[in-house]
């Protein structure tokens, strides 16, 4: 019986360790141009195959441009409007939409309108220079960046609709996709994931719990269920909810 239970103990802590909310409280800053953004899931945590950035700029701050040499970077107003800047061309995108920008796309924003805008990005795979500062273009002694400025390759999309997916495969999104979910209180999805894969679940509004078929987890607004392995889960909105589903195979 002892044997039996010392076999079963690693197996719950090791399932225990696949799914846990990472509260907005314990999210990290890095600077980039003008803009003091929070990392919320990245290489700190353990993540591997996807980030969670949050920043609120205000009118007419810049986050410098920047190339991600290995990472797709796909970037959600959630409230307020952001010109994204490519040398010297800029394109408003506003709440509720979404830029996908694939690998070594030359990018940064500079925040549009008359008040702070709130924005989510998420890189994959995670660009571990990006948080050290060296990507910083407006940073004294770092050079410009180096990459490309195709016309049409950075996808502009809505995400706030509808339900379901507003990055995929067919749009060039290839390492992960975003959905978004808008939930009445007591409504639920399901969702799987990979043996090799990571989920993030960030509570934009409202607040979630997500079960497990063992354990029930509850997050609030700005709180992230981040998930590393094979889970499969149920998500039950506590109250009028919305959230933004990244999942990275």
């Amino acid at each position: 019986m002892k044997l039996l239970a010392l076999m079963i103990l690693p197996l719950i802590a090791a399932h225990a360790q696949n799914i846990r909310v990472v509260k907005f409280s314990e999210s990290e800053p890095f600077r980039m141009g003008e803009v003091t953004s929070r990392r919320i899931i990245h290489p700190g945590i353990g993540a591997k195959k996807t980030t969670l950035n949050l920043s609120v700029s205000r009118n007419g701050a810049e986050f410098a441009q920047h190339v991600h040499d290995y990472s797709d970077d796909t970037i959600l107003v959630l409230n307020g409007e952001v010109n994204l800047r490519q040398g010297e061309s800029l394109h408003l995108f506003k709440t509720g939409e979404v830029a996908f920008v694939p690998t070594g796309q030359i990018h940064g924003t500079i925040t549009a309108g008359t008040g702070d805008t709130t924005m989510i990005s998420f890189q994959n795979p995670p660009d571990l220079i990006l948080y050290t500062g060296a990507r910083d273009s407006k940073k004294a002694g770092n050079a410009p960046p180096k990459g490309d400025i195709t016309p049409g390759a950075v996808k502009y999309v809505r995400f706030d609709k509808s339900n379901g997916e507003f990055t995929n495969a067919a749009l060039g999104s290839k390492r992960a996709t975003g959905s978004r979910y808008l939930l009445k209180k007591g409504k639920k999805f399901k969702t799987v994931v990979e043996a090799d894969g990571e989920q993030v679940l960030f509570v934009w509004r409202g607040s979630i719990r997500v079960n497990d078929g063992t354990k029930s987890y509850t997050a609030g607004e700005r709180d992230t269920v981040f998930i590393q392995g094979s889970a499969k889960l149920e998500v039950v909105a506590d109250t009028l909810s919305e959230i933004i589903q990244v999942q990275a195979p």
